[in-house]
């Protein structure tokens, strides 16, 4: 009679034995993040300021549309208000506005 449960007790550990072996040998897929290959806010008022030549940024605006990310960089130098907007995938001045102050 104990021949019986030890049957089944043996059935059930190399049951569980072979399903581990299974499930060990199941391709894994490792999650990676791609770099981000977006220009920080630093390296766009670099920019910004080389475009205008020099000067004292007065304000950062980092504005979002429809996936695309811009930096609007105001910028006073002597005389001059310059707003840069950089592209902040490519670091590309994509508008360059220049006012004489008064």
């Amino acid at each position: 009679m104990n021949l019986i449960p030890m049957l089944l007790t043996g059935a059930l550990i190399a049951g569980g034995l072979g399903a581990h072996t299974l499930l060990d040998n199941q391709p894994v897929t490792e999650q990676t993040n791609a770099p981000s290959l977006t220009i920080n806010e630093l390296q766009a008022k670099t920019i910004a300021l080389d475009t205008s030549k020099g000067g004292l940024v007065t304000n950062t605006q980092t504005v979002e549309n429809y996936g695309s990310k811009t930096y609007k960089i105001s910028i006073v130098n002597q005389n001059t208000e310059y707003t840069v907007d950089i592209d902040a995938s490519t670091g590309d001045a994509l508008i360059v506005n220049q006012q004489m102050k008064e």
